[in-house]
């Protein structure tokens, strides 16, 4: 099967955010995210491969894959870089109510604004077990196909909830929220709780004043040499592995 027309123009309005949103569909891209749906919840309207792979062993049931020209998923795609194929995947959101906050840590996001950024960040949390994500309400767009594609297919074992984290916060009464500041203590020498949230800032200008002012605690990365700043998804990364070996 070939792709229609009105096909095309649905695959080419999921490269902006508004067409993704009007739409409740998103782009995984390249082969490691589409057979990563094989194992999600995410249900697929309709798959593209190169024509090359028509003897491809997905499975997809009654999912209908069409293919094109090398040169078609290439041009079809968001990426420059995918000549694999990729899928049209309905979105998911989450509620409030979806979350438990009972055992573990919940990592939550202060305007970051990269998507590699986001979706390294999703792999990382998946890498160390933590299944939920909050995110501030102008942190970039989930269903980015950057973030989608840099989250190396860890985004459909992730739940996420976009809030204003003041009012959000202002209801976790009891619950440790630890950020993440060159001000903070010594992570190295912290101790951890065993459940609460850590909070990660813009990765220009860290965690804002108005959320720094709900937190209980503050961490830092030491330094041993003349870099400025790390980057965010990086200290995330350094971050959690402290909580899990505490923990």
């Amino acid at each position: 099967m070939t792709l229609s027309n009105n096909q095309i123009k649905l695959i080419n309005s999921l490269h902006s955010k508004k067409g993704r949103i009007d739409n409740n569909l998103f782009l995984v891209e390249g082969e490691k995210g589409i057979r990563e749906l094989l194992d999600s919840s995410f249900k697929i309207e309709f798959i593209v491969l190169n024509h090359k792979e028509i003897q491809s062993n997905l499975n997809f049931a009654e999912t209908p894959i069409y293919y094109e020209s090398e040169s078609n998923v290439i041009k079809y795609s968001s990426l420059t870089t995918n000549e694999y194929g990729f899928a049209i995947v309905h979105s998911q959101t989450f509620e409030q109510k979806d979350f438990t906050f009972t055992r573990g840590f919940t990592v939550v996001l202060d305007g970051i604004r990269d998507p590699g950024n986001l979706g390294t960040i999703l792999r990382i949390c998946d890498w160390y077990g933590i299944s939920q994500l909050i995110c501030s309400v102008d942190t970039t767009e989930y269903y980015n196909p950057k973030v989608i594609s840099a989250s190396m297919g860890s985004f459909h074992r992730v739940k996420f909830l976009y809030v204003d984290l003041s009012e959000f916060f202002n209801q976790m009464n009891g619950i440790p929220i630890i950020g993440t500041s060159l001000d903070g203590k010594n992570v190295h020498e912290y101790e951890f709780p065993s459940n609460g949230f850590i909070v990660f800032g813009n990765e220009s200008e860290g965690i804002r004043n108005q959320v720094k002012g709900v937190l209980t605690d503050l961490v830092k990365i030491p330094s041993w040499g003349m870099a400025e700043s790390l980057n965010v998804a990086i200290s995330a990364g350094v971050i959690l592995d402290n909580i899990k070996r505490q923990n």
